[in-house]
């Protein structure tokens, strides 16, 4: 089952956590006659943990609350996540629900009823989801007699997966996190991960988009395991429309991240000549963003610098106002 430290599980809850996302993947993939009988814009996204820590890695645990239109009813939404086919996903939202009665009871002594709960089961993988859907269903042999006994219910599947080639629906940003879910599992990552960048410039609020940007990245090289840090600075690098202050602000800070790491690694494994060389050649690509291209005075001067001074001018570089304040 997957892990709540799980790379798909850490982007679904970073992304699904955001109140704006939630919204319109609601409105967009909950039932009407359901949508008719809740008030979304009273959501709240549960903060607390209602599953016990043996049981936390079998479940998200991502609850929205949201109001009843005609009184104070609650109505609890459960966002379940799954990034491969799990047989026994029914018998795991069963122990949720469970837990979830036992925590509202706690919380409301004197309540004689619990709050109903709509469980939907979002599922990216790479094979069909081809898994109970009705609760009965895991009950064999079960006698007609004993029917009434085992519990009945089902829950609601939005099939993100490439195989479904299901119309992706939302705002920009709730499309960038169903179609990151969904071609996280795509041969050709370096590709559809451009093709996400293109999205996030669409993002209006830049603090947004720089959030969602680093979540994503941090994503798809842990989730693929086939992009490495280098992948992602050279795919930064060639953007070519990240004018903006805040996008080029962060894309500065994570190139000269990684080329603080790879000097400093490259020092101490004494990789001199190797390190030289890749490290200039980033910092080359780092002035000339910030300042135009460099001359080739300032390119040979680059090229000849040892490690320790490479590591220096690339730390005063996002500061500096010149390039003479950089070089000096």
């Amino acid at each position: 089952m997957d892990e709540i430290a799980s790379p798909h599980d850490t982007y679904f809850r970073e992304s699904f956590s955001r109140r704006e996302i939630a919204l319109d993947f609601l409105r967009r993939h909950l039932p009407a006659e359901l949508l008719a009988e809740i008030d979304l814009d009273t959501l709240d996204i549960g903060k607390d943990s209602y599953v016990a820590s043996d049981l936390r890695t079998a479940y998200s645990d991502l609850v929205y609350r949201v109001q009843h239109r005609d009184g104070p009813l609650s109505v609890y939404l459960l966002f379940e996540h799954k990034s491969r086919p799990e047989h026994w996903t029914l018998l795991q939202l069963l122990r949720y629900i469970t837990a979830e009665g036992d925590q509202y009871r706690k919380q409301h002594p004197k309540a004689k009823h619990l709050p109903p709960i709509y469980p939907l089961v979002i599922y990216h993988g790479e094979r069909q989801w081809r898994v109970p859907r009705g609760f009965q269903q895991l009950v064999s042999p079960l006698p007609q007699a004993l029917t009434a006994f085992v519990p009945q219910f089902t829950y609601a599947l939005v099939d993100l997966s490439a195989r479904t080639n299901a119309e992706i629906k939302g705002d920009v940003l709730t499309r960038l996190v169903q179609l990151a879910l969904r071609w996280i599992f795509d041969d050709q990552p370096i590709g559809r991960l451009r093709t996400l960048l293109t999205l996030i410039e669409q993002v209006q609020d830049k603090d947004t988009a720089v959030a969602i940007l680093e979540s994503l990245l941090r994503y798809y090289v842990q989730g693929t395991q086939r992009i490495e840090e280098h992948d992602v600075r050279e795919l930064l690098q060639q953007s070519t429309n990240t004018g903006d202050p805040i996008m080029q602000t962060f894309i500065d800070r994570y190139i000269e991240q990684g080329v603080q790491q790879g000097l400093q690694q490259g020092v101490q494994q004494g990789e001199l000549q190797g390190v030289q060389k890749g490290g200039a050649a980033m910092l080359l690509r780092l002035i000339e963003r910030r300042f135009g291209p460099p001359s080739e005075q300032v390119r040979e001067r680059v090229t000849r610098a040892d490690p320790n001074t490479l590591l220096q001018w690339s730390d005063r570089i996002l500061d500096a106002n010149s390039l003479d304040e950089v070089l000096h």
